[in-house]
């Protein structure tokens, strides 16, 4: 039995926290919840290291089918609930599943030779059932397949064993001092890892209060209430919930915050202005947190420390080294380094060298806290001179009226590249050319003028991925087709 097989099994017979979904107002301890995961396991335990895709909105029945997959060493593969049938079709082609939980009709889409399961389907089981010792793994073998598109649009899937995850969630809960009665509040979707490495796996490690909410939408009005009455500790969101949380109006005179750690924010760097913004407003400090699906989190940016610096990553978590490369990207080695990508070893032993992660993202490390600069491959290299994107866009996000900004590099004839933005207003207003003219304004007092972009172009928004990524070569794409 693995190491995190027993933590798992731990839940047994746990009556005194659980999980409540604020969305459907049910409540289920975890001692329920590990005896409802047998109905799962049942069915799991007839197969050893097989994939379980699993395509379901966030629920406590959600969490069932986690623990299952992990007590049968079965391989857990979560896919956002959302995602578009073409894309699942690519995926399953991809992947190749044994068995794929859904409440969704996905039975004529995804072709014949895929066993769809409804959670409708499995029954439930008496308490004497009990799993077989053939359930049971070494902490080398794959734990979870966490599947990406990636920013580039290749498809990568990351393997997790149980060791990465133990150790991993171990340090988690270490470095952020979450303990027994640390309340987690879950609003990103359970099918990304933030959710199962911010909240999820520190809540079942610790038998601790989780509080789940099918999605952030569904809660948006509420937010800031559920934080005061259900006395919440840690969040977890990404830059898009915060530019949300800014843009609507809340009433919060007489709501407690008190009990809140503080929020961490990751999938994306935050902008400082917009850390600023939030904390002035709602009296909240937000951590910009660093992390990456073949790691976990790496990092913790800690507002309670008494010499916290806005506007860095912070220290590296205990779980891993990190140091920086001749050109100044972030290595990191450690238990939580992932073991391969599905069916790509010749990437793996690329990105991999002597057991150093080659993260593709430039860091800086300046007062004892690594600064996130950008990713390596981003780079605008304008005349031999290296220009970063995320210092360019941190001057637009300065204007009052900018919701996003996304700064890329264009092919030029004579300088390689050039730099072109593309920025989306916080309000859909005219005088597009005094914002601009503004825009500029703020650059030629920030930056050197051969940082600023040759132009400015102002989009309804900028395409993402499902986790809040941005998608820069979309971005590419389009200012070259306007």
């Amino acid at each position: 039995m693995s190491l995190l097989q027993q933590k798992i099994s731990e839940l047994n017979g746990f009556l005194s926290a659980g999980v409540k979904d604020v969305s459907r107002g049910n409540l289920k301890s975890y001692a329920e919840i590990y005896q409802s995961s047998k109905k799962y396991s049942k069915v799991f335990i007839n197969y050893h290291q097989e994939i379980i895709t699993v395509v379901l909105p966030n629920s406590i029945e959600y969490i069932e089918v986690l623990i299952a997959c992990i007590l049968t060493g079965n391989i857990f593969n979560p896919i956002p609930f959302f995602t578009s049938d073409e894309e699942l079709d690519r995926i399953f082609s991809y992947i190749s599943p044994k068995v794929v939980i859904t409440t969704r009709d996905l039975a004529e889409k995804c072709g014949e030779n895929l066993q769809i399961l409804h959670p409708e389907n499995f029954a439930k089981v008496s308490k004497n059932f009990n799993l077989s010792p053939d359930s049971f793994v070494v902490g080398s073998d794959t734990a979870a397949l966490y599947y990406s598109s990636g920013t580039t649009g290749s498809p990568k899937g990351v393997l997790y064993s149980h060791d990465n995850i133990f150790y991993l969630i171990g340090s988690i809960n270490k470095g952020f001092g979450f303990e027994g009665d640390t309340k987690h509040f879950s609003i990103l979707p359970f099918g990304h890892t933030a959710s199962i490495n911010y909240n999820i796996f520190p809540s079942l490690f610790n038998r601790s209060p989780l509080v789940i909410a099918e999605s952030f939408s569904n809660i948006a009005p509420k937010f800031f209430k559920i934080l005061s009455d259900e006395k919440i500790n840690y969040v977890q969101v990404v830059p898009t919930v915060v530019y949300m949380l800014l843009k609507i109006r809340y009433k919060i005179k007489d709501l407690d915050f008190g009990s809140l750690m503080f929020l961490g924010c990751g999938s994306s760097i935050l902008p400082l202005e917009s850390q600023g913004q939030f904390e002035n407003r709602f009296g909240i400090k937000i951590g910009n947190l660093y992390g990456l699906s073949e790691t976990g989190p790496t990092h913790i940016d800690d507002p309670r420390a008494k010499n916290w610096i806005p506007g860095t990553i912070g220290l590296p978590l205990g779980v891993n080294e990190c140091r920086l490369s001749e050109n100044s990207e972030l290595l990191i080695k450690g238990k939580n380094v992932f073991s391969g990508y599905y069916k790509n070893e010749k990437l793996y032993q690329e990105v991999v060298k002597d057991g150093w992660f080659y993260t593709g993202d430039l860091v800086s490390y300046e007062n004892e806290r690594y600064i996130y600069k950008d990713r390596s491959k981003d780079l605008i290299i304008k005349g031999g001179i290296n220009i970063v994107p995320a210092e360019v866009e941190e001057i637009l996000y300065l204007h009052q009226s900018v919701h996003e900004a996304a700064v890329v590099g264009m092919p030029h004839d004579v300088h390689g590249e050039d730099v072109m933005a593309a920025v989306v207003l916080k309000d859909e207003q005219n005088g597009h050319s005094s914002i601009k003219a503004e825009l500029y304004t703020l650059l030629l007092q920030n930056l050197s003028s051969y940082k600023h972009p040759v132009d400015i172009l102002f989009l309804e928004s900028l395409p993402k991925t499902h986790s809040g990524k941005l998608k820069r070569r979309e971005v590419r794409h389009i200012v070259e087709n306007i």
